[in-house]
């Protein structure tokens, strides 16, 4: 009886962390939408020792205009804006010089950024090759 109820106490608490993990991506996701507004949004991450970084930029004219972050070590973490991201250019992220940013921010928005001008690089590409 005991080992049944371990495997109950135990599926229980998986299903209750899906949940938890499928509300906190859809938060994300709605905060990431509304970024929408301020340019083009891209979404880059860091990853170390088990602590993940989720950043969502939204870019014009080649310069940060919106962020939401998304860090923290359980499901309970709030995407979050990040003031010190704004007015950046998209060089400077990829560069690595941000100052006044946490790190692993500042990788993850290094990630989108890179990400944001493959995307460019492989759509220009695509035009002048037709």
């Amino acid at each position: 009886m005991t080992m049944l109820m371990f495997a109950g106490l135990f599926a229980a608490l998986w299903i209750l962390q899906m949940i938890l993990n499928w509300k906190q991506a859809k938060r994300f996701m709605a905060a990431v939408a509304a970024l929408r507004d301020a340019g083009d949004v891209v979404t880059g991450r860091h990853k170390r020792r088990g602590r993940r970084t989720y950043a969502a930029i939204a870019i014009k004219d080649d310069h940060v205009t919106g962020s939401r972050i998304l860090k923290g070590i359980s499901v309970f973490a709030q995407p979050k804006p990040s003031p010190g991201l704004i007015g950046l250019s998209v060089d400077d992220l990829v560069a690595g010089t941000v100052d006044g940013v946490d790190p692993r921010v500042a990788a993850a928005a290094a990630h989108a950024a890179t990400l944001y001008l493959e995307h460019r690089r492989s759509n220009a590409h695509a035009t002048t090759s037709h």
